[in-house]
């Protein structure tokens, strides 16, 4: 490998790259500090679901008037991303979540297409679905702003509420993962 000093590598799994419901836990370390931010693919707004790399470049986006780059606005909001952007780094921890289907629309979502998918028995099975793995996005969210307050830097609050028991895997997970990285951090103070 060269000695390039200014090198780095960034390596994309395919399942990153495939549309589909997921929930993701972006873990921000700063120097001794770390972040959190809970999300989930498959936003109740639109009739798909991204895949979740193309929904933490989102987040990223550098534009003001982004309404998807909710963790570049919290990083400005603690003065984390202008002058200090070499000493952060970010890791994507990913769960994928059965159930997604892509749209088979052959006009390129035309209104009329959509409008005729939407009364199917399939769309309804997909907004059923959306709407499980959204409870679960605000049901964690909740948990971990009681939990850990203010490095959640989700800005929405959640809502106290139950996940369904298919999930119980995924979010003993996403507890060891922060646990681990707190504890981490802590012995580093």
């Amino acid at each position: 490998m060269t000695e390039w000093k200014e090198y780095n590598k960034l390596e994309i799994p395919g399942k990153m790259l495939i549309p589909g419901f997921s929930i993701y836990l972006l873990q921000i370390n700063y120097l001794n500090e770390v972040y959190f931010y809970i999300g989930m693919t498959g936003d109740p707004f639109y009739p798909s679901a991204r895949a979740a790399f193309h929904r933490i470049s989102g987040h990223l986006e550098l534009s003001d008037i982004s309404t998807q780059n909710q963790l570049m606005a919290s990083l400005r909001d603690r003065n984390l991303y202008e002058s200090n952007l070499d000493d952060i780094s970010i890791t994507m921890h990913h769960f994928p979540i059965n159930g997604f289907e892509k749209w088979t629309l052959t006009s390129g979502m035309k209104p009329v297409e959509i409008k005729e998918h939407i009364k199917s028995k399939d769309y309804k099975n997909y907004k059923k679905r959306q709407a499980e793995v959204e409870n679960l996005e605000c049901v964690l969210i909740y948990n971990l702003k009681e939990k850990i307050g203010d490095k959640l830097l989700n800005k929405t609050n959640g809502k106290k509420g139950k996940f369904s028991y298919e999930f119980i895997h995924l979010v003993m997970e996403l507890n060891e993962i922060i646990s681990a990285n707190l504890i981490k951090i802590n012995i580093n103070e």
